[in-house]
């Protein structure tokens, strides 16, 4: 029984390196070359089914995990602009991160300006109307004021935040861990390649569909 794995035609030009450059690649470097794209791929091709498709399970391990990640960390800030919106009547429609960033320091707005105020007075000590273009730039006024209810409610927003910051982080380490697995699976390829192509993959270019389809036997 064979299942098929599709890829996009930016996987066309990778496989097809052969044709841009002055003698074909031997299967060692295809190897390389399909691990590149999925790690655990080049070692199916080697007739290392075991480690290819360890390699292969922990691709689908490492990006269930920052689908998680991601997720998690995305509804957490959407809820924490909701609760900012709910007790402290800030401005959602507001896309900046600076201006979300802001709410978890100042109480209001007018505490927030008054900070700013003071900077256009130290960068323009003796030019006054260079200190009021710089306070109605960077300062707060009208639909995107803001007033928590308690300074608990802000922390409470805070830690929403810290929260949802975390999950990215580790959506971010996700990414890290991708790339690693592809090194691994490229320089296991490199020192460990076999001479003998797998029979049990095969290639075709689909009819329907703009790619190339690897064909593995399970």
């Amino acid at each position: 029984m064979f299942r098929t794995i599709t890829f996009l035609s930016w996987g066309i030009i990778i496989l097809n390196t052969p044709i841009l450059i002055a003698q074909p690649l031997n299967l060692k470097d295809k190897s390389i070359f399909a691990s590149a794209i999925i790690p655990g791929l080049g070692q199916l091709i080697n007739n290392q089914s075991i480690k290819g498709e360890v390699m292969l399970w922990t691709e689908g391990v490492i990006w269930t995990l920052y689908s998680g990640f991601y997720w998690y960390g995305t509804s957490r800030t959407h809820d924490a602009i909701l609760f900012a919106h709910k007790y402290a009547n800030a401005n959602i429609n507001i896309k900046s991160e600076k201006y979300f960033r802001i709410l978890e320091r100042y109480n209001s707005a007018e505490d927030y300006n008054i900070v700013v105020r003071r900077e256009a007075r130290d960068l323009y000590p003796d030019d006054p109307q260079a200190q009021l273009d710089y306070f109605y730039k960077n300062g707060y006024f009208g639909d995107s004021t803001w007033n928590w209810q308690s300074d608990s409610l802000r922390l409470s927003y805070w830690d929403q935040r810290r929260i949802a910051k975390q999950a990215f982080t580790r959506a971010s380490f996700c990414i890290g861990a991708a790339i690693l697995n592809r090194i691994v699976s490229m320089l296991d390829c490199a020192f460990n390649s076999s001479n003998k192509l797998s029979t049990k993959i095969n290639f075709a270019i689909p009819k329907d569909k703009v790619g190339i389809a690897i064909k593995y036997q399970f």
